[in-house]
């Protein structure tokens, strides 16, 4: 029985893709689980700054399109990661590469479902 080092190698690059869209699978989980559990109590569940009686929340707008406009994912990720002004560090309970999922995946999209 002969291999084609080629077809191995296409083979293993199915499974390593397979993998890894996996892992982002399961990593979004995570991170829309981190934003309900940790974010919300700050922003609301949905990014609107207010509780579910409606009281105002101590956390920024999320969902607020005009403010998310002068952000760049970066600074964002950024504040996550380092907390700014009343807002702590998560550093040591998210990665850079969650945090990016959690601005991409769950806040930006929040200004798109207040229209």
């Amino acid at each position: 029985m002969s291999f084609n080092v080629s077809n191995v190698f296409k083979v293993f690059l199915m499974v390593a893709g397979c993998s890894l869209s996996l892992v982002s699978a399961e990593q979004q989980k995570d991170v829309k689980l981190f934003f309900q559990r940790t974010c919300a109590a700050c922003h609301g569940v949905d990014g609107s700054g207010r509780g579910l009686n409606g009281q105002k929340l101590p956390g920024r707008v999320l969902s607020d399109s005009r403010w998310q406009g002068t952000k760049k994912d970066a600074d964002l990720v950024k504040s996550i990661l380092k907390g700014k002004g009343g807002m702590p560090a998560f550093q040591s309970q998210l990665s850079e590469m969650e945090a990016e999922s959690l601005v991409a995946e769950i806040i930006r999209p929040l200004a798109a479902r207040k229209k």
